[in-house]
């Protein structure tokens, strides 16, 4: 299931990774978020089978894969983004993984860089103390170290496996962040149910990022990033966490600030900030409904995230590019 919006310069190239995949059948179904450029044109040339929906209003990321997950028929619901392209064995190696892994509730691909295919975008998605998620492997040379079948917290909203059924209880992804971090709401919210999933290193995608939003410091991305981060913490993360962590949330949110302000984006920020006012009593009205989760006993989502954190902490046991530098100081002190 693919979200679209205005995408028809990326469509193409995903639509035809999917056609040419080595296991099948499969449905394919497109929502369209009332695109103006040729996206429909370009589903019905290159997968006339796809099923598309096309909504009258961009309903964002989170609204574009819920009403897909409505829509489709099968249990397991594989989510990508429309600048993603799937290796040919891609969804071959993800039915393997269902087999394997009948207690899944979700499965995280090996995401590569689309341009430099040697790089890790995403090797499963953890959780962090920051208040943050975490890609794994995020700018690092792929290799023997994201080689292992493991669990991991989450799975990186731009290609993921995820099980229907468990997405319906959940009450799928949450429309009030429309796009950003709304796979990290989902995996804190899994977490806290007691879910399980699991990185595959043989599913693998090739992702272009930034096509439909502009990048990580576009205006729009500054603004919904900045407004869902505290959204989440406003929401899903229980006061006993919250208190525990409240030194490194603010550290992570002033790094946060520090790269806005040298990429010249403070406006976009401030903007977030203002639209976190009108949507707070929401979150407060989902977090009660979390709270049954939140008491069940073990302590399972600290725990969780610890063991999250912990895995994201071999990425930084050796200096390599494109590292934070607020996380390798951290994992060094820590």
């Amino acid at each position: 299931m693919i979200p679209n919006y205005n995408g028809a310069a990326c469509l193409e190239n995903c639509l035809r990774s999917l056609v040419q995949q080595s296991y099948g059948p499969m449905e394919i179904i497109v929502v369209d978020n009332a695109s103006r450029d040729p996206s429909l044109a370009v589903v019905g040339r290159i997968a006339p089978r796809a099923r598309i929906l096309a909504l009258n209003a961009n309903a964002g990321f989170a609204g574009a894969v819920n009403r897909g997950v409505e829509a489709a028929g099968g249990e397991w619901i594989a989510v990508l983004n429309n600048d993603t392209e799937a290796a040919p064995d891609w969804l071959a190696e993800c039915a393997r993984a269902i087999e394997r892994h009948p207690e899944a509730a979700f499965f995280a691909c090996r995401i590569l860089d689309y341009r430099r295919r040697d790089r890790i975008y995403s090797a499963g998605d953890c959780f962090l103390r920051f208040g943050i998620g975490y890609r794994r492997g995020q700018e690092q040379r792929d290799g023997a170290d994201y080689a292992g079948e493991i669990p991991v917290f989450g799975a990186c909203g731009c290609a993921a496996l995820l099980r229907k059924s468990t997405l319906e209880a959940a009450r799928g992804y949450d429309e009030n962040f429309f796009a950003y971090l709304e796979d990290v709401d989902l995996a804190l919210r899994l977490q806290a149910a007691g879910a399980r999933g699991y990185y595959l290193p043989a599913a693998t995608v090739y992702h272009v990022g930034g096509a439909t939003s502009g990048g990580e410091f576009a205006p729009l991305a500054v603004r919904l990033r900045t407004r869902n981060a505290l959204l989440l913490l406003c929401k899903s993360i229980p006061v006993s966490i919250l208190m525990r962590c409240a030194p490194f949330i603010v550290a992570g949110q002033a790094s946060w600030l520090i790269r806005v302000i040298r990429h010249g984006r403070l406006l976009s920020y401030l903007r977030g900030l203002a639209g976190v006012i009108p949507l707070t009593p929401r979150m407060l009205a989902q977090r009660h409904a979390l709270r049954p989760l939140w008491k069940k006993p073990g302590q399972h989502l600290w725990l969780a995230i610890l063991e999250s954190e912990e895995l994201a902490r071999h990425d930084f046991l050796q200096p390599g590019p494109g590292q934070s530098r607020l996380l390798s100081w951290y994992f060094r002190i820590i």
